[in-house]
């Protein structure tokens, strides 16, 4: 009786190798970790210094990295510095999720309270955004629009109101601009309260909501409100 030829193994990957993807999507995430770590340098660094002051070979240093791994995450100083803005608007939209377990005029509140918390942390991070970020890297002005559009988002959703007609979202927007006058000044000048600036934006939302009900009636019949 003939027994059956022995087969060598085939070269390759040896049996219950784990499979390619899994190694890179490991890889990936390590990439992630790493470029988000950075990011987060990047905040601290422009929190305290101007973009001028920074150099990419002072960022790898402190970062503990090579210039040329900096290089692999992001193309030179600009793309760093707008990537860094980018991640710390993201921050502040997480943080001023409206909660919607809350009534209407306390996530108001709350959001204003989280946004001017931020800003007592991270002012010079904002006021670099708003004032120079658009000369710095003109792709920065995108940026800021994106941020407008989610925080009009978040209060259309808060009033029940996906889809706004124009005078309301005329009123939100001008709001924001409101919001984005009154943190500049604050940075500048600290001493009214985050209480008190606060309740102002409070009652200037409120004030804008108010007046736009009254001259757009169909505007108040498709708005949610309650109190709170």
């Amino acid at each position: 009786m003939r027994t059956a030829p022995s087969r060598t193994p085939r070269a390759g990957r040896p049996p219950n190798t784990p499979k390619p993807v899994v190694a890179e999507r490991r890889v990936r995430l390590d990439l992630d970790k790493r470029r988000a770590q950075l990011l987060e340098l990047g905040i601290e660094l422009f929190s305290k210094h101007a973009y001028e002051d920074i150099s990419i070979d002072e960022v790898a240093e402190i970062a503990g990295i090579s210039k040329g791994l900096l290089y692999h995450y992001f193309s030179g100083k600009r793309e760093f510095y707008v990537e860094t803005l980018r991640a710390a608007s993201r921050r502040l939209q997480l943080l001023t999720i409206p909660d919607p377990a809350l009534p209407p005029a306390a996530q108001l509140r709350a959001a204003i309270d989280a946004h001017l918390r931020y800003i007592q942390e991270h002012g010079a991070v904002y006021n670099a955004v708003y004032r120079s970020g658009v000369s710095i890297a003109p792709e920065v002005r995108d940026l800021l629009e994106e941020h407008r559009d989610v925080i009009m988002r978040y209060f259309l959703k808060t009033i029940g109101t996906p889809k706004p007609r124009p005078l309301l979202r005329t009123a939100i927007r001008a709001w924001i601009a409101m919001v984005e006058g009154a943190s500049l000044d604050w940075i500048a000048n600290p001493t009214v309260t985050r209480d008190e600036l606060r309740e102002l934006l409070v009652v200037g939302y409120a004030a804008l909501l108010a007046k736009t009900m009254e001259l757009d009636p169909k505007a108040a019949a498709a708005v949610k409100l309650s109190g709170g």
